[in-house]
């Protein structure tokens, strides 16, 4: 008889990880086991979520169940997953038949060692309890309402989108927690602040996030704080639940009230984007208040609501304040619970809170010796192979399926084409418009160059290395070069037209002629040659442009692993001749002093060349030296 889907319960908590007892690091490879409660010696099933929305699948996980290296639950293709529990016999939904769990770390051999805990009633039932009368989870899904390790203040005047507090993000575009608006010029300004006052019902945190706007601008349709719920929309579908929020009217301020919406974002690709749903509007006073508020998260089905393919479609809460208005207003502690009932006072420790957002991103770099296939040694890592990423249909060498898709944005967004070329069908070809448009193209990117290649470190290209110059044939004249180098990689930007043939957001290699004058080259060897690019034209508009000469782009690379020296590269040096040589086509011993006699027998002396007819000792095989320092290789691992 299969299970009832409907009556599977999730831990979100144990997708984190687990870490040792007696250390605090992750428990590598430890040893997960689930019991019948009752018995406590017959094995129980729990599941996994797999397929697309719309058309999940459960599917029984290994048990005992192993952990990945950085002691996160698994399925067995080494995915990290969320496992879903089911607290009933499996032949009769209408018998409760909870867990009891155990947890031990491993010795050498794989085998149990150290007990770390147990779980017993897990989930929690009361006794007699059957589905129609379970106890509803307290759990806040709402990662990082307390605001650890958040910006501090920010003046949000230009800014769009900005993250503001850490939150879940794997598998999100624009996860963490967010302050968005839609138009610029509005003088607002965000500070997270100490509390200082004791909540009402509920465990005081340590901050709250003060948000006040001073100079309104016109045509605002969203200024909000947008808090990641759920990734995918149809996970909640119809779902009822509580919103809990602690928010404050600064005294003697207008329009003290707060919209909270649910937004359910369609991902990347989605032809359209709904509108943000009304939950309510609060209205605050000038002491820190407690509204809970019931609602029902939408229905996906009944919307007509269609993801786009990027997998990355997400539900969010959005605390949004009054627009084009001027306000300044406290909050904190935003709450989802899935029940008809709250907490009188809720409580995460940094502990829970750090299990989420300090997990690895999207994009994030690791060594590693545990390797052994192609794809996903721990936790949705893509090996560094040189090979490519790409859609489901792309045929990428590293991985070829559509949860490439933040690593593949990141990288088209991040990371120039001459470092993550595109290819299609297997062959070179240009980027398109967007980095949607070619990942729905099914183009390979390649990922950057690793193998055989030394980590270094790249500022945010131009940082702190603007310079102006002007062309002086082929030389650019700036006021100082002392920050460069020659083989520094620069780029271009002029509000004219760049002196020909230079081309704006396109590579070039410095050649540092004197403290105020540079040329430039077109790869790192030439610059270091001193092979410069030949400038033809002034340029036009202005007679100043700007250069950014600082940093190596991301994802580039120099060096060679072999290097055949060059004869301007040589110390400079002399030979001492040897004791024999060719004398004006007649051989001769004596060294030096039989050349010495020979000269003398000239009224006009001949020169050494003409004398010895030949060449001195020589020494040397024109091998290529190692120019490598001293290296040790192991597997390097990117974060989808």
């Amino acid at each position: 008889m299969p299970i009832n889907p409907d009556l599977l319960v999730s831990a979100a908590m144990l997708q984190d990880y687990f870490v040792d007892k007696d250390t605090g690091k992750p428990l590598a490879n430890g040893l997960v086991s689930l019991y019948k409660d009752n018995a406590r010696s017959f094995y129980k099933n729990w599941y996994y979520q797999t397929g697309v929305p719309g058309a999940y699948t459960w599917v029984a996980l290994d048990n005992p169940m192993h952990l990945s290296s950085v002691g996160t639950t698994q399925d067995p293709n080494g995915n990290d997953i969320i496992p879903f529990y089911y607290p009933y016999e499996e032949t009769d939904e209408n018998v409760p038949e909870a867990y009891y769990i155990t947890v031990d770390s491993v010795d050498e051999n794989g085998d149990p060692a150290v007990r770390q805990f147990t779980r017993e009633n897990f989930p929690f039932q009361p006794s007699g309890a059957s589905p129609s009368s379970q106890v509803p989870t307290l759990d806040n899904i709402i990662v990082n309402n307390v605001f650890w390790r958040n910006i501090g203040a920010l003046d949000a005047m230009n800014v769009l989108n900005q993250v503001i507090a850490p939150s879940q993000h794997d598998g999100y575009t624009n996860g963490d927690i967010r302050f968005i608006k839609n138009v610029t010029g509005a003088n607002d300004d965000l500070i997270f602040s100490p509390m200082t006052e004791t909540l009402d019902n509920d465990i005081t945190p340590e901050l709250y996030l003060n948000a006040q706007c001073s100079g309104v601008q016109v045509g605002e349709t969203v200024k909000c704080i947008q808090y990641p719920v759920s990734l995918h929309i149809k996970t909640l579908a119809n779902v009822q639940a509580n919103l809990v929020i602690q928010a404050q009217n600064v005294a003697g301020n207008p329009n003290n009230y707060l919209d909270l919406y649910v937004y359910q974002y369609l991902g990347t690709g989605a032809l359209t984007q709904p509108d943000p749903i009304l939950i309510k509007r609060i209205v605050l006073n000038n002491d820190f208040q407690k509204f809970v508020i019931p609602f029902t998260f939408p229905d996906d089905t009944l919307l007509g609501l269609v993801p786009g393919i990027g997998g990355d479609d997400a539900l969010f809460i959005r605390v949004q304040y009054p627009l084009s208005s001027l306000f300044n207003i406290n909050h904190t502690k935003i709450s989802v619970y899935l029940s008809d009932v709250v907490p009188d006072n809720d409580f995460s420790t940094y502990d829970e809170i750090a299990a989420i957002t300090n997990s690895d991103r999207t994009g994030d770099l690791k060594p590693s010796y545990n390797y052994s296939g192609t794809f996903n040694v721990t936790g949705g890592y893509v090996p560094m192979n040189d090979g490519t990423i790409g859609s489901t249909l792309s045929g990428s060498s590293a991985r070829a399926n559509n949860d490439t898709w933040p690593l593949y944005n990141l990288l088209w967004n991040s990371v120039v084409n001459t470092y993550c070329p595109v290819y299609l069908g297997g062959l070179p070809s240009t980027r398109g418009v967007s980095a949607y448009a070619d990942f729905t193209a099914n183009k390979e990117m390649a990922l950057t160059k690793q193998l055989a290649r030394v980590l270094s470190g790249a500022a945010p290209s131009g940082v702190n290395y603007i310079k102006y110059f002007t062309r002086s044939g082929n030389t650019l004249i700036v006021d100082d070069t002392s920050p460069f180098s020659t083989g520094q990689s620069v780029l271009l930007s002029t509000t004219g037209t760049l002196p020909s043939p230079l081309l704006p957001a396109t590579t070039y290699y410095l050649v540092v002629l004197s403290s105020t004058a540079v040329s430039l080259a077109t790869t790192h060897d030439n610059a270091v040659n001193g092979v410069v690019i030949t400038l033809t034209t002034a340029g036009t508009g202005f007679s100043e442009f700007t250069a950014s000469f600082g940093p190596h782009p991301l994802g580039s690379y120099i060096g060679q692993d072999n290097h055949s020296q060059l004869t301007t590269e040589l110390n400079t040096h002399s030979h001492v001749l040897g004791s024999s040589a060719t004398v004006l086509g007649t051989q001769t011993s004596g060294g030096a002093g039989a050349i010495a006699a020979v000269v003398a027998q000239y009224t006009v002396p001949p020169t050494a060349e003409a004398i010895l007819g030949g060449s001195t000792n020589t020494t040397g095989g024109n091998v290529p030296f190692n120019i490598v320092q001293p290296t040790s290789y192991s597997n390097f691992l990117i974060k989808l």
